[in-house]
C-alpha cells in the first residue's frame, strides 16, 4: 500500500492508473482506497488517500490516470 496526496484530480475505485519514477513503470486497476484508514470509493483533489498497489514503489515515483 502507498499513500498519496491527490494534487491534480479525484479518483475512484475501477479507474486505470500508470505509476512512473526513475525504476518503475506500470498500470493497474484501482482496486482499493482508504482515507484514514476507512475504505472509500473514491477521493477529491487534495485528499491524501491509501492505494493498494501490485508492485513495489519509490518515494518520489508520480501517479497518472491512465
Amino acid at each position: 500500500m502507498i499513500v498519496l496526496k491527490l494534487t491534480h484530480e479525484g479518483i475512484a475505485i475501477g479507474q486505470q492508473i500508470h505509476i512512473k519514477g526513475r525504476n518503475t513503470n506500470f498500470c493497474q486497476e484501482v482496486v482499493s482506497l482508504q482515507i484514514e484508514s476507512a475504505d472509500v470509493k473514491s477521493a477529491k483533489k487534495g485528499q491524501l488517500v491509501g492505494l493498494k498497489i501490485k508492485q513495489s514503489v519509490q518515494v518520489g515515483d508520480k501517479v497518472f490516470k491512465c
